[in-house]
């Protein structure tokens, strides 16, 4: 795997993690108690292992986020699904499961599907220099020009 390859992996990794820590986060109104914080360290490791099996067994990062297209947006929709089906049915076989609010198993791979379809998204605007046209002139929209010469010349 390249470093661009690599360091994908690790964004999605990092973005599993924070979605299972915020997900819980959440469904406690911000205030997660002690309880709930450890088992909640005490099965990050298990959700991390499946999302990485499943990322990796998925291919997410055979392709270029600069091309990140609808395909890949597809992908990633696919993995994390299997993972949010995966990630109950391995806590529940460990012991894990009970100590999990469902709504936890619903709001960690929305906010994960998020962060990894919207950090792809972004960096695929930012490259193409569109995010940077959008803070820099706001009110401007695209134009086709159609003609040559010094008159269409003017126009640009």
């Amino acid at each position: 795997m390249h470093i661009r390859g690599l360091l994908a992996f690790l964004h999605d990794v990092m973005a599993a993690a924070l979605a299972w820590c915020v997900a819980y986060w959440l469904r406690f109104n911000l205030e997660l108690t002690e309880d709930y914080l450890g088992a909640m360290l005490r099965q990050l490791p298990y959700v991390l292992a499946v999302h990485v099996a499943v990322f990796w067994l998925l291919g997410l990062y055979r392709g270029i986020w600069r091309y990140a297209s609808l395909p890949d947006l597809q992908r990633i929709l696919v993995a994390v699904g299997i993972g949010a089906l995966a990630t109950p049915a391995l806590l529940t076989l460990l012991g894990q499961g009970a100590l999990v609010p469902r709504s936890v198993y619903l709001l960690a791979p929305a906010l994960l599907a998020g962060a990894m379809g919207g950090s792809r998204l972004a960096y695929r605007a930012w490259k193409e220099g569109r995010l940077i046209a959008l803070v820099a002139h706001p009110e401007a929209s695209p134009v086709l020009v159609l003609g040559a010469g010094d008159a269409a010349a003017l126009l640009l």
